[in-house]
C-alpha cells in the first residue's frame, strides 16, 4: 500500500455488532417454528456474511421448512427489525471514523446486506453523515466472497484498491477483500471467530483498530 486513500467497511458484524443479534433472534424463531435447537457451528460455516437470499436456502434446507413455513418465519424476523438497528457499535468503530475524517481519508461500506438496513443501522448511531459511498450485492453482479463489491467501493470512491484498507469480520467477506486486492484488517466477532481462516491472507487480525490505523497513517 503506497498511500492509504480509504477504508471499506463491511457492515453487519464489523460495524454493528448484528451478527450476534442476528443470531440470537434466528436461534429464537428456529426453536418457535420447528421446535429444533439451532447448531452454533453449522449456522456459522453457513450464514455469517452471506446474503438473505442465502441464508434463507440454508435455513429452509436444514430445517425441512417449507416456503409457507419459511413466509411465517421471515414475518416474525421482519417484526424483530429494530433489535438489529439498535445493535451496539463494535469496538473502536466511531473513534475510527473520526481519525479517518481528520486524516481526509475516504470512508466507504461494502456488504452484501440492503442499503436500507446499512442506512437505517449507520443512522442510529450517528454514523451515516461520515460515510462517503455505500455498495451493496445489489449493486453488482456478483457478491461477497466474489471481489466485485470491494472493486465497486473503490472505484465509486475515486481511489485505487490497492490503496484500501477493507475491514471485515467473515471469511466470505474477507475473500471478497483479499481477491479484490485490498489490505486485510479482519476483526472476528463472537460468532464469527468460529469460522476457519487459516487459508485467509490477512494484513493484521483481532487488533485495535483505531490504533492500528493510526500507525499506518503516520507512517505514510
Amino acid at each position: 500500500m503506497k498511500k492509504l486513500e480509504a477504508v471499506i467497511f463491511d457492515f453487519d458484524g464489523t460495524i454493528v455488532d448484528t451478527e450476534k443479534t442476528y443470531y440470537e433472534v434466528m436461534s429464537e424463531l428456529i426453536k418457535k417454528h420447528t421446535n429444533i435447537e439451532l447448531d452454533i457451528i453449522n449456522y456459522i460455516k453457513n450464514v455469517p456474511g452471506t446474503s438473505a437470499e442465502q441464508c434463507k436456502k440454508y435455513i429452509m434446507s436444514t430445517y425441512d421448512m417449507s416456503e409457507e413455513k419459511y413466509s411465517k418465519l421471515e414475518k416474525d424476523l421482519t417484526s424483530m427489525y429494530d433489535r438489529f438497528i439498535k445493535s451496539p457499535l463494535l469496538p473502536y468503530i466511531e473513534d475510527t471514523f473520526k481519525l479517518l475524517i481528520a486524516n481526509n481519508i475516504k470512508i466507504g461500506v461494502a456488504s452484501n446486506g440492503s442499503l436500507e438496513h446499512i442506512i437505517d443501522g449507520l443512522k442510529e448511531h450517528n454514523l451515516y453523515n461520515y460515510v462517503d459511498d455505500i455498495v451493496t450485492k445489489y449493486d453488482v453482479e456478483n457478491g461477497k466472497p466474489a471481489p466485485d463489491i470491494y472493486l465497486a467501493a473503490a472505484y465509486r470512491l475515486g481511489v485505487s484498491i490497492e490503496n484500501c484498507i477493507a475491514v471485515e469480520d467473515s471469511k466470505p467477506g474477507s475473500l471478497a477483500a483479499t481477491s479484490a486486492g485490498a489490505y486485510l484488517i479482519l476483526q472476528p466477532n463472537e460468532i464469527t471467530k468460529y469460522f476457519d481462516f487459516s487459508d485467509i491472507k490477512f494484513n493484521k487480525i483481532n487488533c485495535n483498530l483505531y490504533e492500528e490505523i493510526k500507525k499506518i497513517i503516520k507512517e505514510q
